[in-house]
């Protein structure tokens, strides 16, 4: 039985690659981004290949991420 972790809006967390499609980013250029801006994986899967486990990510936060990077240039143009 295959169990979907979601995140806090119910979407199901999204592996690196997916959530790099959303913004349009390579997977280094998501992480890179990230990182930035503090976001941390919601959790982790076990590698099919072996090799380190993968991150999931919540869609949520990286909604959160967009508008508060979006919130200055908002209030700059309403000024």
């Amino acid at each position: 039985m295959i169990t979907f972790r979601t995140g806090r809006d119910g979407r199901p967390l999204v592996t690196t690659a997916q959530a790099a499609y959303t913004l349009a980013k390579t997977p280094a250029q998501f992480r890179a981004w990230a990182r930035r801006r503090a976001l941390t994986p919601a959790a982790t899967m076990p590698n099919p290949s072996r090799g380190q486990a993968l991150a999931l990510w919540d869609l949520a936060d990286i909604t959160d991420a967009l508008q508060l990077a979006e919130a200055p240039a908002r209030a700059c143009q309403e000024a």
